[in-house]
């Protein structure tokens, strides 16, 4: 009887048997918290239990290659994976603003870096045994004729030959300012409800009375995390100088007055909470922008440098927005692009942040590329999937020939 619990016991932890050789649910389950950290991974699953059936079956060809590299004398040294979990952690490093912050969000998911590092240890080096293997079981095996890269190149070039026009684009931004009266009439709301943090208000409370963001309103002011370069430069060259616990006076942007406090900073973060005020624009204000847009449009045709108009007029730091496919360009400015040439500047075009004038540095039309030009992708795109049908094809044939028997419920 004790045996049996004692069975039944370890096959609660047991998510599989292969072979001689066990998975635990704690493996499965660490190596799905790390992959849920992974948006563009996450992306190929519907379901959650998608999700964990992929992790145990990586998990099952691991162990069955390892096994049967093991009995092919193919071996990868730890000193040949190091290397490349060194790389993927830094990787990772690199979509956080510093190392501090990202060992806090490891923390956060409850994962430790030691269970990362194995993570990667164990994919990489099944990766790296696997392909050591198919090569010496199948690569001279394997030949792709120089036929078959011709048809697939025919039955597939409207898909795969088409580079889509693009664009270099540089732009002046107009934001849309209040005249006089209304900046100023927003200024005086503004010192009024500053006054009533001066008494002793509580921030939040008069967040949710007297701003006027709504999104942040509701949250007693609150805007979260904040990092340089997220929201517009006027507002970030006064919050990134406060420091913790302190309130702001009243400042303007093109959004209003603006009174923000500062609850935590970091680095280059900061957690804040804000109350705006609204400084409304009028007809005569969008009327006035746009003429002078259409000043430095004349300027521009009649010969004036873009770039040296931009630096003097531009309320955007970044002038160079870079270049871009034209059918992805977002609206209006696909439409005004795909009627520009290479060297003009566009009409005041009028958006959310106010009129842009756009200038197209370079514009490449849409090309066809040939046969010549893709011939060595596609020779190793289907070489690949060759490689990958061998890989299917061989643990099909280990499972058959290896006791396996999964316990995690699908």
């Amino acid at each position: 009887m004790l045996i049996i619990l004692l069975l039944a016991t370890l096959a609660d932890q047991i998510a599989a048997f292969v072979g001689n050789d066990i998975i635990l649910f704690s493996e499965v389950e660490e190596n799905v918290s790390i992959l849920a950290n992974d948006p563009a991974a996450m992306r190929m699953f519907a379901t959650e239990q998608d999700v964990n059936d992929y992790i145990v079956e990586q998990l099952i060809a691991n162990k069955l290659l390892l096994v049967e590299a093991e009995r092919e004398s193919v071996f990868v040294d730890d000193d040949d994976v190091l290397p490349l979990v060194n790389q993927n952690i830094d990787n990772l490093k690199e979509n956080f603003p510093s190392e501090a912050d990202f060992f806090n969000y490891l923390e956060g998911q409850g994962i430790k870096l030691e269970e990362l590092r194995a993570y990667y240890h164990e994919n990489l080096k099944s990766k790296l045994v696997m392909e050591r293997l198919i090569s010496k079981k199948f690569a001279s095996k394997i030949m792709i004729s120089p036929i078959a890269v011709r048809d697939f190149y025919d039955e597939n070039k409207d898909s795969i030959a088409i580079l889509p026009g693009r664009v270099k684009l540089s732009h002046i931004l107009l934001p849309i300012i209040p005249n006089q009266a209304e900046m100023m009439s927003g200024f005086e709301r503004a010192a009024d409800v500053y006054k009533l943090l001066l008494a002793g208000g509580d921030f939040g409370v008069i967040a949710q009375e007297f701003s006027e963001d709504e999104n942040s309103r509701r949250k007693g002011g609150m805007l979260g995390r904040i990092r340089r370069g997220e929201t517009i430069e006027d507002f970030e060259a006064v919050v990134f100088d406060l420091k913790p616990g302190t309130v702001s006076q009243p400042f303007p942007t093109r959004l209003g007055y603006h009174i923000v406090e500062v609850l935590n900073k970091g680095e280059d973060w900061l957690l804040i909470r804000q109350i705006l005020i609204k400084v409304d624009v009028t007809q005569q204000d969008t009327l006035r922008t746009r003429r002078q847009g259409e000043k430095l449009q004349e300027l521009v045709t009649s010969g004036l440098d873009f770039d040296s108009l931009a630096k003097v007029y531009s309320k955007d730091p970044n002038v160079e927005l870079g270049e871009f496919f034209i059918e992805r360009l977002t609206p209006p400015f696909n439409v005004v692009v795909e009627d520009m040439s290479e060297g003009e500047v566009s009409e005041p075009i009028l958006t959310p942040y106010g009129y842009h004038l756009l200038y197209i540095k370079e514009k490449v039309p849409e090309q066809t590329l040939s046969f010549e030009e893709l011939r060595d992708q596609i020779m190793q795109y289907l070489y690949q999937q060759e490689i990958q049908k061998k890989y299917d094809e061989l643990i099909g044939e280990l499972k058959e020939k290896t006791f396996v028997r999964v316990f995690f419920p699908s």
